[in-house]
């Protein structure tokens, strides 16, 4: 009797190691699972935020600078977190495509036999010319060729007039009575002044079908126009050690290195001719971005015309430097 009952405990006590065992492995698979999942999930998320500042950030120099974007974007991913040399970077006209990826040691999970993985995350970025802007200020261009910013920074960029006076427009580009002035939500000094400083405080937007309509301030304006652009250049406080830190000679916001935001720079329309009689209708065709540098006595304004990315509604016009850019997966 007593050998029997021993043999029936030694059973049970086998059985009962059998079952631990088998517990313990679907115990590690469970927290291999929990612990390593929730390690791979915060890689992921890790690699699509830097992918998506990456591409964000190259995208801004697309479509005529493509081998700066590619740099840019490797750069922002580097700077985000990523390893070198785990940034790939994929560029069609006015896309890009930013890849990245992390080889990731696994824990609990090597257990079942998997010691590493590779976690790979990607964005890709579009850049078109912007259809829209808020807070243009009003000066009126008609483009031309050499308004269109050097490539090389090393190139000096060539001094504009913006808005004209009575000795400095041309008779073939700007009608009797016009010197580039834009009426924007009303008409009159104050008005425009107050466009000047401020922007004008409502949306502007090209037409698809219908051209989108606006009306010249005619007169030369000196009063208002030295006013409002002394006001913006006032508000530039921006010195070279916040704009390019590796450049000692960069002094101030400059068209390759500005602060966003900084009043100095002007979103403005591209019309498609003032050649208007006093107050008169132009067509809206396009935004231009310019750099203030001066406004002197008799109402000229100076500065330079550069590019900038906003994130404005995208359009499909040309591009007179003010492009949006977005995320397109």
């Amino acid at each position: 009797m007593k050998g029997i009952l021993r043999d029936i405990f030694s059973e049970r006590k086998g059985s009962v190691l059998i079952i631990v065992a088998v517990a313990l492995v679907a115990l590690l698979g469970i927290a291999a699972l929990v612990v390593d999942a929730g390690l791979l999930y915060y890689t992921k998320v890790f690699l699509s935020n830097a992918a998506d500042a990456a591409a964000l950030a190259g995208v801004q120099r697309l479509p005529k600078y493509p081998d700066e974007a590619e740099s840019t974007a490797e750069a922002y991913a580097i700077n985000n977190g990523v390893d070198e040399g785990c940034v790939t970077t994929e560029i069609e006209g006015s896309t890009i495509k930013v890849t990245t990826s992390k080889t990731v040691s696994l824990g609990f999970a090597r257990v079942l036999g998997f010691s590493s993985t590779n976690v790979t995350a990607s964005a890709k970025a579009r850049v078109g010319t912007a259809k829209s802007a808020f807070g243009v200020v009003p000066f009126g261009v008609i483009w031309k060729p050499e308004f269109e910013p050097p490539d090389d920074e090393e190139v000096e960029p060539i001094l504009q007039i913006i808005k004209y006076n009575p000795h400095t427009k041309k008779g073939e580009d700007i009608g009797p009575g016009n010197f580039a002035a834009l009426a924007l939500g009303g008409t009159g000094g104050k008005v425009y002044e107050e466009n000047i400083k401020s922007g004008y405080q409502m949306t502007l937007e090209i037409g698809d079908t219908i051209p989108t309509i606006i009306e010249t301030e005619p007169g030369n304006m000196a009063g208002p126009t030295e006013k409002g652009v002394d006001y913006r250049l006032e508000g530039c406080d921006h010195d070279h050690q916040s704009i390019c830190e590796h450049d000692p000679k960069c002094i101030g916001c400059t068209i390759h290195h500005y602060v966003k935001g900084c009043p100095r720079l002007c979103i403005v329309p591209v019309v498609k001719s003032l050649f208007a009689y006093g107050r008169d209708d132009v067509e809206l065709r396009g935004f231009a971005a310019f750099l203030l540098k001066e406004v002197d006595d008799e109402g000229n304004v100076w500065g330079w015309f550069l590019r900038m990315a906003t994130e404005e509604d995208m359009g499909s016009g040309d591009d007179y430097g003010v492009v949006s850019y977005r995320l397109e997966e």
